[in-house]
């Protein structure tokens, strides 16, 4: 069977992004249809023989058909290979708006791995727990058995069946973290004729709509020789035990035959930063660095960043202003 829109639960077109664990095949319409009938049996068959099982039974039966691996909000791709377009800072401001979105979905209240799930999952234990002394001093002893039994295999395992989880994009925030803050911090010390231009890589999703997948900015100036292309700053991401740290360099660029090597000891470097010249048959580059060593330097902090940026388009000055 097609999955069909059902009130309350995901649109057919994101039912497919959720994952059980069992009977992994099978429709998430049909699933839903199994998992209300397995619960109107199991109530019927405990009204009937006013005994906790079988009808228990398929209750927990119910409970495993959509017992989930997880909720993801992993995008789903035909192709992860971006192509890089120029954008505007506003275009940047905005996935970080959609993170802050992405924060607040991700504290459910149905969802034990966040603060707000485990205050309601005891909540509502409590009420299961205070209803159960009532229906048991009210009305009797099985009667209450039947009900937390129940309540527990379809309430409160709720808050176990799976768990959300953010996606792949937390590597790119860290990206447009850094455009950000530089972008600020260039407005502060920019001088006219320069340019502060953001691109993102872009690819394409299974229904062809775009969605960014990497971020970085260049600086470009008016007027600049033609040989001479501008700064293009780069963050790449080290993973060390599960974390992602960012690693900024800079890349002052020249078409072959510039002479931008002359340029490489112009300046006194800052203590930790490092520079390299090198060539090809096509163009000319100068790359300023942080420091690494065998065991550290492999995260740059915002003020290193801000070192390496505002060094790099110092250099880049001087070498325009010999190139005039």
């Amino acid at each position: 069977m097609k999955n069909r829109r059902i009130p309350g639960l995901p649109l057919p077109e994101d039912q497919d992004a959720i994952k059980f664990h069992l009977f992994k095949n099978l429709s998430y319409t049909t699933r839903m249809l199994l998992y209300l009938g397995c619960i109107l049996a199991g109530f019927l068959l405990q009204i009937i023989t006013v005994n906790v099982w079988p009808g228990a039974f398929l209750l927990i039966l119910a409970s495993l058909l959509i017992l989930v691996k997880g909720y993801s909000t992993k995008l789903s791709y035909s192709s992860r290979k971006g192509i890089w377009t120029k954008t505007n800072m506003e275009k940047v401001h905005q996935i970080n708006q959609i993170r802050q979105s992405i924060n607040k979905w991700d504290k459910d209240a149905l969802d034990i791995s966040n603060s707000l799930g485990c205050a309601t999952f005891i909540l509502v234990f409590l009420v299961i727990l205070f209803i159960y002394m009532g229906v048991a001093a009210g009305v009797s002893n099985t009667a209450a058995s039947i009900f937390i039994v129940d309540s527990i295999i379809l309430i409160a395992s709720i808050w176990f069946n799976g768990m959300k989880t953010k996606g792949h994009q937390g590597i790119l925030y860290i990206k447009t973290d850094i455009v950000v803050d530089l972008e600020k911090y260039f407005e502060e010390i920019k001088k006219p004729g320069e340019n502060y231009v953001p691109s993102m890589a872009l690819a394409k999703d299974k229904e062809g709509k775009e969605y960014p997948t990497d971020c970085r900015f260049n600086i470009v100036f008016d007027n600049a020789p033609a040989d001479f292309y501008g700064i293009q700053a780069q963050i790449n991401i080290n993973t060390v035990n599960g974390t992602s740290y960012p690693y900024f360099y800079c890349v002052i660029t020249a078409k072959k035959g510039f002479g931008l090597g002359q340029y490489k000891k112009r300046m006194v470097i800052p203590k930790g930063i490092t520079t390299k010249f090198s060539d090809d048959e096509d163009a000319e580059v100068i790359v300023i660095r942080q420091r690494t060593t065998k065991n550290s330097g492999y995260h740059t902090k915002i003020n290193a960043c801000k070192t390496i940026f505002e060094y790099t388009l110092n250099l880049a000055r001087i070498v325009l202003e010999n190139n005039k």
